[in-house]
């Protein structure tokens, strides 16, 4: 299947009180509104990518899809922006960028060396490890971090309730320069994300081509 040409873009912005009225109280709140810009899609599998931050007086959710976005009844006329984004975009051969990630490992033993029944993941918090993580998502998906540029940011965990079951996904937002060694698959990690959980938010690649 070939890649599509073009990629929209879309911004919406609202404030914390209209975010209260619409009860988006969490990422799942989040990951469900997004679904509101593009209607007629139930059952679907997702293609696109979503971030949430917090701006003075509220909040703004980017959203990246390979199909143009419509702006959904519960956002403002005047909170809602849209544009085309052709994929030669994404071929430059050096960005500044701001990845807002969940990075996690996959854990086989207790901290005492108990081996676990079942694997399960675990949140990756030191620097060290995380800067192993990207190094590993860029050897992955065709680019280069300088690290001497890299910032690593803390963000508040983020809870969230799924049909009555809380849930928790850890955040780091990753700042910095990247190198674009493979283009063809750099282009599919811009347009598909980095990481796990792209459905609440993590993985968009947020880019500017350097000088």
């Amino acid at each position: 299947m070939s890649t599509p040409s073009m990629n929209y873009l879309a911004k919406i912005e609202i404030d914390y009180e209209l975010a209260y009225k619409q009860g988006i109280l969490n990422s799942y709140a989040w990951h469900q509104k997004a679904w509101k810009a593009f209607p007629g899609r139930d059952g679907e599998a997702r293609n696109f990518l979503t971030r949430v931050d917090e701006i003075d007086g509220g909040f703004r959710l980017l959203l990246l899809a390979p199909v143009q976005p419509t702006r959904p009844s519960w956002c403002p006329e005047n909170g809602w922006a849209c544009k085309e984004v052709p994929n030669a975009f994404f071929q430059r051969s050096s960005y500044r960028f701001s990845l807002v990630a969940n990075p996690t490992v996959k854990k086989r033993a207790r901290a005492n060396g108990e081996p676990l029944k079942n694997s399960r993941r675990a949140p990756i918090t030191s620097r060290k490890e995380l800067l192993a993580w990207l190094e590993r998502k860029g050897s992955q998906h065709g680019f280069e971090v300088d690290c001497r540029t890299l910032q690593t940011l803390p963000r508040p965990r983020q809870i969230f309730l799924k049909k009555g079951t809380a849930g928790l996904h850890a955040a780091v937002e990753f700042r910095g320069t990247l190198q674009v060694r493979q283009p063809e698959a750099f282009l599919q990690a811009a347009r598909q994300g980095i990481g796990p959980a792209k459905a609440f938010g993590f993985g968009m690649l947020c880019l500017v081509p350097t000088a």
